[in-house]
């Protein structure tokens, strides 16, 4: 025969193991982003740090322009696309690409965590 403390034991043991399961999955998308940020970055004639380049580059009169057309027009037909790619691709220096690639992917990234927050949020509601 269960008891209260059977059922409340089961509750709790369902809830702690879609925790693990939602921390798992958390972080499995971590490991995937840092597996996709590694990159090697090798600009000929940037002797600079690496802040001053995308500083510079963001202030690009067409920056805004360049990384609306890249993220309507290319990558839906290339989600994977490389900097040296996309430079070829669309006549920008590697350095002008692979910020407009870093940019959209933490724009990206900062959409899914706000998703993520959101299921969250609704998960809180319904365990209440």
């Amino acid at each position: 025969m269960t008891t209260l403390y059977d059922y409340i034991g089961d509750k709790d043991k369902k809830v702690e193991e879609e925790r693990i399961k939602e921390e798992q999955s958390y972080n499995a998308v971590l490991t995937k982003i840092q597996r996709q940020k590694r990159s090697n970055v090798n600009f000929t004639g940037f002797e600079g740090r690496l802040s001053d380049l995308i500083d510079g580059i963001r202030t690009i009169p067409n920056y805004n322009n360049l990384k609306g057309y890249i993220r309507e027009k290319v990558l839906p037909d290339n989600p994977e696309i490389s900097y040296e790619k996309l430079s070829l691709q669309t006549g920008i220096h590697e350095g002008v690409a692979l910020v407009i690639l870093y940019d959209l992917y933490n724009d990206k990234l900062e959409e899914e965590l706000k998703d993520l927050d959101a299921e969250d949020i609704d998960l809180d509601f319904r365990y209440e």
